[in-house]
């Protein structure tokens, strides 16, 4: 009575490797090319400071971002999805969407294997490249370069924190006042809590 249960486990947890396996191979086509040896700049610090403060100290998953969450729902408050910046980096490129626990889970165990297989510094320029900053806006170059009619190099401290902010607001079809102050807001923000990214 068992065995078929048994086998479907066995069956399922293949499935749950088959995955994995496929979807760091489509990481690492991703990962082509990506610099690993510079220093992390200020936008890098920008993004951080908005997205992961502790993402130079984690393995993936932020651990007290995860408990403090799970305390908000069961307090029936507001909450997020506690995602790192490894996290937001493997659903841009699985594109894997889903809100469920199975895709949080699924999320965790990715971008834990991503840590061991590359570097912090690789894993956010990456996810910079692929980030979604708005309609029709894939990559930190091309959102400069419609946001700012700027190539990324030309932009200054101001205009990176712009950029960072719309990462958590994107640029909408019709842009708007509402949009644009709301992402001002942010900027200043992440200028501000850049002190605290260590």
């Amino acid at each position: 009575m068992d065995q078929p249960k048994n086998g479907q486990i066995i069956r399922n947890v293949k499935n749950i490797f088959i995955c994995l396996n496929y979807d760091l191979f489509e990481i690492s086509n991703k990962m082509q090319g990506i610099d690993n040896y510079s220093e992390f700049d200020d936008f890098e610090f920008l993004v951080m400071s908005l997205e992961d403060r502790r993402f130079l100290r984690h393995c993936g998953y932020d651990f007290k971002a995860c408990l403090r969450e799970i305390f908000k729902f069961l307090s029936r408050r507001r909450h997020g999805g506690a995602s790192t910046i490894d996290m937001q980096m493997v659903r841009t490129i699985t594109n894997f969407r889903d809100l469920t626990f199975y895709r949080k889970l699924y999320e965790i165990i990715l971008s834990i294997l991503v840590n061991y297989k590359f570097s912090k510094k690789q894993i956010i320029r990456c996810y910079l490249k692929n980030a979604f900053f708005g309609t029709k806006l894939y990559g930190y170059e091309a959102a400069a370069s419609k946001t700012f009619n700027k190539k990324f190099e030309a932009l200054d401290y101001y205009e990176q924190a712009f950029l960072a902010a719309m990462l958590l607001r994107p640029k909408p079809l019709v842009e708007n006042e509402k949009w644009r102050q709301s992402v001002i807001i942010r900027a200043i923000y992440a200028q501000r809590m850049r002190v605290f990214v260590k």
